[in-house]
């Protein structure tokens, strides 16, 4: 099998990261990695086009000198506030000869599922199965071939705003590259973090950046509830900010260096950090309890936050695998103890799983979104080069459509 190349984007408020792959025989090797400040994208919107398209040229030009490859048509992590999504159901009857379900009933009530009434200016970006149901018997994943007489169909509908979408295709034809698909920036990082066995059993995953915290839950196997919340670890920044009164830049160092979760098990440091002021570059020095009651105050309002949308979401009690966090803030020391506190449930950090070269580079929670990204577009092309040709061929009227 020839070697092809797949290309992705994380478009994140801190940072942008692009990653060029070589898929051989079922196997992604990630070759090329591109990874630039943000300075336009704010909780999953583009801000400023221009700025955005020079951020992805240079993170487009760090992985194909890093890789020496070009890239292919990019599949793009999409998060925000605009992103809806729902469960919905389709219903359809068997009434050939035998009652024998086949592909075409498949596709009538994948059909049927999709009818429902969308905001305005809303675009389906995925429709994910949740369970086949026959005459009334449930949790049934592949019926092709069963006989009944009433197929419905579960699924989980995820949507995002037209405009915003329209502005991440812009922002990446600017840059002169080619548009792929658009994947939820959770269900990306599910790819890459996430075990069957939790999947089967029951989880939720909360991949937590600087804009947002994106959250995904899946039962019996399959995704049952997903959600954008505008919560992040740029709030934590601005709280050191402006409790400590220095630079957003000298609040997102003193973070990163010294932040921490104050939890029940943990030890608060001693000692001081040092502080450059904002106002004249005089320094001061802060005690570490200090700051980690700055941001322990704002971790449990984000965990506060998470708690009521899981119970909101009719999951809490299908989670029984815990809670399971990944992206940029869940390096914040003690986060993942912390929610096992607020959360009272199993809490673990997660990072990209896989065998990769560049290891040491990725092997971070900050790529498990553009992890994720290859290992979905990986299985995504596969399944598109399956599909029958009669059915590609068609493909222009949802074109038409969108």
């Amino acid at each position: 099998m020839s070697e092809r190349i797949v290309s992705v984007l994380d478009l994140g408020s801190s940072s942008i990261k692009f990653l060029i792959a070589e898929i051989s025989e079922g196997n992604a090797s990630i070759v090329g990695v591109g990874n630039v400040p943000s300075r336009s994208i704010n909780k999953g919107v583009v801000v400023d086009l221009n700025r955005s398209s020079e951020a992805i040229i240079q993170a487009k030009k760090a992985a194909e000198t890093m890789s020496g490859k070009k890239p292919s048509a990019v599949y793009v992590a999409v998060s925000g506030g605009h992103i809806y999504s729902l469960n919905n159901r389709g219903v359809v009857i068997i009434s050939k000869e035998g009652r024998e379900i086949s592909k075409d009933d498949i596709r009538r009530v994948e059909e049927s599922a999709k009818v429902l009434l969308l905001q305005a200016n809303q675009n389906i970006i995925h429709i994910l199965p949740r369970q086949f149901i026959i005459d009334g018997q449930g949790g049934i994943r592949n019926p092709i071939g069963m006989s009944g007489i009433k197929l419905e169909e579960e699924v989980h509908i995820v949507t995002c705003s037209s405009p915003a979408l329209y502005n991440i295709k812009k922002a990446i034809s600017m840059a002169g590259l080619d548009f792929g698909n658009f994947v939820l920036q959770s269900l990306a990082s599910a790819y890459a973090t996430l075990k069957d066995q939790e999947k089967e059993l029951g989880v939720a995953l909360l991949d937590i950046g600087a804009g947002t915290g994106d959250l995904v839950v899946y039962s019996n196997g399959n995704i049952s509830h997903t959600a954008v919340l505008p919560i992040g670890g740029g709030y934590i920044t601005k709280d050191i900010a402006y409790g400590l009164r220095i630079s957003l830049d000298e609040a997102e160092r003193v973070k990163k260096q010294y932040g921490f979760v104050i939890t029940s098990r943990g030890e608060i440091p001693s000692g001081e950090v040092e502080i450059e002021k904002v106002s004249n570059g005089d320094k001061i020095y802060v005690p570490y309890s200090e700051i980690g009651e700055i941001v322990t105050s704002r971790v449990d309002e984000i965990l506060e936050g998470i708690r009521l949308e899981l119970m909101k979401s009719g999951f809490w009690s299908s989670i029984p695998s815990g809670m399971v966090i990944t992206g940029g803030c869940a390096l914040l020391k003690g986060f993942a103890d912390r929610a096992s506190e607020i959360l009272e449930i199993p809490s673990r950090t997660a990072y990209p799983r896989g065998d990769f070269a560049l290891s040491n580079i990725l092997s971070t929670p900050e790529y498990s979104t553009a992890v994720g990204l290859v290992l979905y577009a990986m299985e995504n092309e596969e399944l598109e080069r399956k599909r029958p040709e009669f059915l590609k061929s068609l493909s222009w009227l949802k074109d038409i459509f969108e």
